[in-house]
């Protein structure tokens, strides 16, 4: 299976009331602190939990920061079809199950993914109502800043800092124009609270369209 195609079409869900909130962003930048801080003020989003092959690190806990399986258990997910969009990430395969997301929208709830810029771009070609949010290192500072969040990790190599920071200069930063809001991780707090007002006003946005 081609791992830039999403494994499946979603049908029946065309701007549904929930809303499914996509945060993504490079390497380092932040993502899963600025939804925990965020998380407090959104309390009707739960967490799509992504299946991935790489290890886990120091203080993850499986199915709460990711589903943590095997080479062939990902394999067996794939051939029956139980992700919706997946791909291969600094040599690691990462995957959004259906059952994480499908469930809650159909029943009205709001669901977030926390998960890479190509699994973002995928979602949105699935739900093109969803609102993507693209979390940035501060400018003038990016490669410094990343390169020092993904070291103090202690899980990577010199090689693999190195590849994250290439994927971002080159790749990753050119897709910012694509996602609905942008926002500066600086400041955790900062950012986590933009994040809320961003959504708040969404909210409202399709509050008032639906009404």
């Amino acid at each position: 299976m081609n791992a830039q195609e999403p494994t499946r079409r979603v049908a029946g869900l065309t701007d549904p009331t929930a809303m499914l909130l996509v945060i993504s962003g490079p390497a380092g930048v932040g993502k899963d602190t600025v939804w925990k801080a965020a998380s407090d003020c959104l309390p009707t989003f739960a967490k799509a939990v992504t299946c991935t092959t790489r290890p886990r690190r120091e203080g993850e806990v499986d199915g709460v920061n990711y589903h943590f399986v095997s080479d062939d258990e990902f394999d067996r997910l794939l051939n029956e079809d139980q992700l919706l969009e997946w791909a291969h990430v600094h040599g690691n395969r990462y995957g959004v199950p259906q059952s994480s997301v499908l469930g809650r929208l159909n029943d009205g709830l709001d669901v977030v993914c926390v998960i890479d810029v190509q699994g973002a771009q995928r979602i949105r070609s699935l739900f093109p109502w969803s609102l993507l949010v693209f979390l940035k290192p501060p400018e003038g500072r990016e490669i410094e800043t990343l390169t020092q969040r993904i070291e103090q990790r202690g899980s990577v190599n010199e090689a693999e800092v190195k590849e994250r920071i290439n994927t971002w200069r080159d790749k990753e930063k050119a897709l910012m124009p694509l996602y609905d809001y942008q926002i500066v991780n600086e400041e955790v707090a900062t950012a986590a609270r933009e994040l809320c007002d961003i959504v708040e006003q969404e909210k409202h946005k399709r509050t008032i369209k639906n009404s």
